[in-house]
């Protein structure tokens, strides 16, 4: 059954994540400011003209606005990120209203969703409010571990990846100790997945010299970590991070970033059975 007071909420949800009034709303939509009252206290449901101006009004789709589904099931979940990839889709096709920052909102909304998947995982209340509060988290279980923090470092190491370690061979060892070094996390940290950078203007973000650039780019180039890009008509050129390897270059810049943190905690959270056994 259509809860029509969860319809509500999420109607408010969607006005007030973009600073808009009832009025504001009322104005696009096309209603009196009592009307999307109603519709948000739910004593009753806008039709579907006024539906699809909603929709079009907070620049969601129709059937992420009307699903208002609580159920915390895996299967749940999974709906859930399916929709938001068909949210994505929608935003691309043109019909979205924010269609340039697509990808941000659907990259925000799986991070809530991935952090929110570890609190219903530890089933604790209070080691939960406890973990929120210090704004990181990492849970140790025999699955492996698992890390977030609010300032965008996310993953999971798998028990068993230790089996499987191979130590790396010299090519390798020779890129990590570059990334890994000073100067290297700070050109890392200046390049972009998406966008170009000139070798200039890398020098002059970094305050790395010329020659020592050039050997760390190099590197990096030969190592499928770093490509150069240039567009057709030669407007648009410079480095950016590569598909290859790049994702490996970021994860040791993670890892500084984790390493520089003052305080780090580990949570175990074991089933109430087996504790009290």
């Amino acid at each position: 059954m259509f809860d029509t007071k969860k319809f509500g909420e999420k109607l408010r949800m969607h006005r007030k994540k973009l600073s808009l009034t009832q009025e504001d709303v009322a104005f696009r939509v096309g209603v009196s400011p009592q009307a999307v009252s109603k519709w948000e206290s739910g004593e009753c449901l806008p039709d579907c003209f006024n539906l699809k101006s909603l929709s079009d009004a907070y620049g969601v789709s129709l059937d992420i606005l009307l699903d208002t589904e609580s159920d915390g099931d895996i299967d749940t979940v999974a709906s859930k990120i399916e929709q938001l990839g068909d949210e994505f889709i929608w935003a691309q096709s043109g019909e979205g209203r924010y269609e340039s920052n697509a990808h941000r909102d659907l990259g925000d909304d799986l991070w809530k969703m991935w952090r929110g998947l570890f609190f219903i995982e530890t089933g604790n209340k209070e080691l939960q409010a406890e973990d929120k509060r210090r704004g990181n988290l990492r849970i140790a279980s025999d699955y492996g571990m698992k890390i977030w923090d609010d300032d965008g470092v996310a993953c999971i190491v798998q028990s068993a990846l230790r089996e499987r370690f191979m130590m790396p061979d010299e090519h390798a060892s020779a890129l990590l100790s570059a990334i890994s070094s000073p100067d290297g996390l700070c050109l890392i940290a200046a390049l972009d997945a998406c966008n170009p950078i000139s070798k200039s203007e890398l020098s002059e973000r970094t305050g790395i010299g010329i020659s020592r650039l050039n050997e760390l780019l190099l590197l990096l180039l030969e190592g499928r970590v770093v490509e150069f890009f240039e567009s057709r008509d030669r407007r648009v050129c410079g480095y950016k991070m590569c598909a290859y390897y790049g994702v490996a270059a970021y994860m040791v810049l993670a890892a500084a970033h984790i390493l520089g943190k003052p305080n780090c905690t580990v949570s175990e959270y074991l089933p109430e059975d087996l504790v009290r056994a």
